[in-house]
């Protein structure tokens, strides 16, 4: 360090006045904090760098493609937020979390994807007197729900972190399905009032399963997925793979489950049944699952300036249109099945399989997207998905009923490829900080995906045929493919490598 002015023209002075230096990594950083910024010196590798937004952060072989997300220096002290802010990757806290998000997701998700053999009960019970179309937007509402409240939740977990907020949620979803659970069996056609009256239940279904158990699913979720931000990144593929196989446990377990009690036990004693092994599932999530750190204060709940990075808005209109196919299939192939012939016993079994299948795809999915990219991996499963559904389940009929369950096994592993992915790109163009609000603000537009993708698939299946819902269904993979190709393309800026680790 130089000597000042005054200092150079006393020895004295220099002698008697010692020049005062930091003794620990503390007093540096409020140092620091003190200079204005112009005085922060750059290399030219950091000058470089800091001109490229976060999301072009892209995993590659060679340094040169390799992008340092940027953070807050606003927010002190620097040293302390910039270590919080770096994962640990790995250590009991870190993959006890990943045990209680998988729980979460078992109960949460997968109960949502049985909707496919609760929704035809529906139709043949309570609410006997509705076509399909308007059977189909109560879970709609469900799902829609939990996406879509994502928006307000991501940013308050990353202000409060997830303990609360996961807390209330469990409850809230639990208070929805006992709720179902005191419905009546059957509906009075001819009930102007009460409860047996057609439009009595509907509106009570349509609260309990998509309003109450949309929002404590949207609280749950969003925790279960965001949490994950705070413990891992080079391995969070991994770690969200092993998170969504639990949908897929769910999504087979369930149906069976149900497939005896609703002929053993009736309705109220199925939802109760439900009810017990989803409170045990959730008392394990809450248990298990920790944060790490909290995000600055007073972070909104949209950032809109996020769509303005093609990046982001590509990926978004990917994820929307693989959400359609993977909500449309679980909640319509079994009816899609019933229209081409096949026996009523057989769309338990489908959905089991699917599960599976997608189960498989999840967790394959997120241990090799830490290898070969993210985006990589999102383009090749959904070109798998593309080539399953014209090449097999374009050939499905009543006589091949093997061939419906390989479709389900293969379609199950490519969507479950693809949703397991599909927040980790989102997550992978922000800081571990500020996951939820990037999170919320993606899936509040895939939300309505997810509202609209059944009534619209019914309404297909209905107009078009079994042919034209494979057809359509083909459609949407293949706009899916082109928006990831096009957010692969603007993250590496608009010049397109092969060999990127994307």
């Amino acid at each position: 360090m130089e000597d000042s002015p005054s200092l150079r023209n006393s020895t004295t002075a220099a002698a008697a006045t010692p020049v005062p230096r930091p003794h620990s990594t503390q007093q540096q950083c409020n140092e620091r904090l003190t200079r204005p910024p112009s005085l922060f010196s750059l290399s030219s590798a950091e000058t470089k760098t800091s001109n490229k937004p976060p999301h072009s952060a892209i995993d590659s072989t060679s340094n040169s493609n390799q992008v340092i997300p940027t953070t807050d220096l606003e927010q002190p002290p620097v040293g302390e937020k910039r270590l919080s802010d770096t994962p640990p990757e790995g250590g009991l806290e870190a993959w006890l979390t990943v045990a209680g998000s998988f729980f979460i997701t078992t109960a949460v998700y997968g109960l949502s994807n049985s909707v496919g053999v609760i929704q035809p009960y529906w139709a043949q019970h309570q609410l006997s007197s509705f076509a399909v179309q308007d059977i189909a937007w109560i879970s709609g509402a469900n799902i829609f729900l939990c996406l879509f409240l994502g928006v307000q939740i991501g940013p308050w977990f990353d202000r409060f972190g997830p303990r609360w907020l996961l807390l209330a949620g469990s409850f809230v979803y639990l208070a929805g399905l006992i709720g179902m659970s005191f419905l009546p069996e059957n509906c009075n056609p001819d009930a102007k009032r009460g409860i047996q009256a057609p439009w009595t239940l509907y509106g009570l279904l349509l609260l309990l399963w998509g309003v109450i158990m949309g929002l404590g699913a949207a609280l749950c979720c969003t925790v279960a997925l965001s949490v994950l931000s705070h413990w891992f990144e080079k391995r969070r593929g991994l770690a969200a793979g092993i998170v969504f196989v639990g949908s897929s446990v769910g999504g087979a377990v369930f149906p069976l489950v149900l497939r005896s009690t609703f002929v053993n036990m009736g309705w109220a004693w199925s939802m109760r049944i439900l009810a017990l092994i989803v409170a045990s599932l959730l008392s394990m999530g809450n248990m298990l699952i920790r944060g790490r750190i909290k995000g600055k204060i007073g972070s909104g709940a949209i950032s809109f300036g996020c769509f303005k990075d093609a990046g982001f808005a590509w990926t978004t209109v990917g994820v929307f249109m693989n959400q359609f196919t993977l909500i449309a299939g679980l909640g319509m192939v079994p009816t899609w099945a019933l229209a081409k012939g096949f026996e009523r016993e057989s769309t338990f079994v489908i959905l089991a399989v699917i599960s599976g299948g997608s189960g498989a795809g999840r967790l394959t999915a997120g241990a090799i997207s830490d290898r070969i990219g993210r985006f990589n991996t999102m383009i090749l499963t959904t070109i798998f998905s593309i080539i399953t559904t014209f090449a097999v389940w374009l050939l499905v009929d009543a006589h091949r009923m093997w061939l419906l369950y390989l479709y389900g096994a293969l379609f199950g592993f490519g969507t479950g490829c693809v949703i397991s992915v599909g927040p980790i790109c989102v997550g992978q163009l922000t800081v571990p900080s500020k996951f939820g609000q990037y999170y919320g603000t993606s899936y509040s537009v895939v939300s309505f995906s997810s509202l609209l993708c059944i009534p619209l698939s019914a309404s297909i299946l209905d107009h078009l045929g079994t042919r034209g819902f494979v057809l359509v269904f083909g459609a949407v993979l293949l706009s899916a493919l082109a928006a990831f190709v096009l957010a692969r393309f603007s993250i590496q800026g608009y010049a397109w490598k092969w060999k990127d680790i994307v």
